[in-house]
């Protein structure tokens, strides 16, 4: 602040509102830098005050302070009294648990005192019980003595007796076997002469027999001859018959096919007969008798049949010239022994060339198949395993015993 030591000078423009100390009216700026300054230290004071009130003061004449170290002494003092009362409890309980102690060790020794009376009573009488036991047990074992010696002399005696009555006895049972003997001896040679006698009769009439049923064989062989021939003359006329008729009427086969495969290397074929009159009652045998060509050769049907005329269908199997139903095994497998000292070895085969529609069980069991220098007419055993069909064979192997 500038201090002046004379009145400022006199200027005539100057006015009276001027006024006396600085030139001119205070900035804008320095009137908030003060407002600025003032509420700052407003603010630091606030805090100031509200930090003391809020932070505990320790100093021991602060009545607060006071009051709270009172506080917490009550509750020290209350859970003092809390650990006096309860230590007090416990060593009453202590006291308890002593004098019971006391009491027991009391009644304790009292009941030792009176077992050990008991025990000793008990042992003297047991004592004297054996005593008397003793002289009852020598009394009963002198008793006893007495009466196994008296057994034992009634027991010679008796003795004595039954060997004298089994002397008399086995004499008489030698006597009566050596009788018995005798008889059976005589017996024996009797029924030797009546058996040779019975043998002799047996024999001719056996040889009788036997020349009779030599005899009887010899005329029926004649008779049989006799009726085989004229049976042979019969059949011979009537198929002579038979083919005349047929011929006469001249059936014939016609619609010869041929169908799937049935075994291995064999087809089957039907044909139907015609030119069979209706009247005609012998279809069959006249099917049965009649021939096919098939594959160069003639052959007459397995079997027919009947379904009335112009419908007598003859059926076939050939085989012969079939390639087609060949079926045929590769893969040979050897699984060795089947099991140790079987004496067999397990061998397989898979079939190949199974004819379409075909019974894959059929053809597996009449495949031929040769191996280890054997043959064989088919498998063994046959199974599917993934679609494919397997033979089995368990042949004898020395190797294996």
């Amino acid at each position: 602040m500038s201090q002046y030591s004379s009145p400022p000078p006199y200027y005539p423009r100057s006015s009276e509102a001027v006024p006396l100390i600085g030139s001119g009216k205070p900035s804008r700026r320095h009137q908030s830098l003060c407002v600025s300054v003032v509420l700052i230290a407003l603010l630091i004071v606030t805090i100031t005050i509200a930090i003391s009130s809020f932070t505990p003061s320790n100093d021991p004449l602060d009545p607060d302070v006071r009051d709270r170290i009172r506080r917490e002494w009550d509750i020290e003092l209350h859970q003092h009294q809390r650990e006096v009362l309860k230590r007090i409890d416990t060593q009453n309980r202590w006291h308890l648990e002593d004098d019971d102690r006391v009491r027991l060790r009391e009644q304790w020794r009292m009941e030792a005192e009176e077992h050990k009376r008991g025990v000793e009573e008990t042992r003297r009488r047991e004592e004297q019980e054996k005593i008397i036991l003793r002289e009852k047990w020598g009394r009963e074992v002198k008793e006893h003595e007495r009466e196994v010696e008296e057994r034992r002399r009634s027991e010679e005696q008796e003795e004595i007796i039954l060997r004298e009555k089994w002397g008399r006895e086995v004499e008489e049972h030698e006597r009566e076997v050596e009788e018995r003997r005798r008889r059976e001896e005589q017996e024996t040679i009797l029924l030797r002469e009546k058996w040779a006698r019975e043998v002799e009769e047996h024999e001719r009439e056996v040889e009788e027999r036997r020349r009779r049923e030599e005899q009887e064989k010899i005329l029926l062989r004649e008779k049989w001859g006799r009726e085989v021939e004229e049976h042979d003359r019969e059949v011979e006329e009537r198929r002579k018959h038979e083919e005349e008729e047929r011929l006469r009427l001249n059936m014939f086969w016609t619609d010869l096919a041929s169908h799937t495969c049935t075994t291995y290397a064999t087809r089957e074929y039907t044909a139907r007969l015609v030119n069979v009159p209706s009247y005609y009652n012998r279809r069959v045998e006249a099917c049965m008798a009649t021939s096919v060509t098939i594959h160069g050769a003639e052959y007459t049907p397995k079997w027919c049949e009947d379904h009335g005329p112009n419908n007598v269908i003859g059926h076939w199997e050939i085989d012969q010239h079939e390639p087609d139903c060949a079926s045929f095994w590769v893969w040979y497998k050897d699984f060795g022994c089947i099991s140790p000292g079987s004496g067999q070895r397990r061998i397989e085969h898979y079939l190949d060339n199974i004819p379409s529609g075909g019974d894959w069980k059929e053809f597996c069991a009449t495949t031929p198949a040769s191996f280890r220098g054997m043959h064989f007419m088919g498998a063994e055993f046959c199974f599917t395993k993934n679609g494919a069909t397997w033979g089995h064979w368990a042949i004898d192997d020395e190797s294996c015993k």
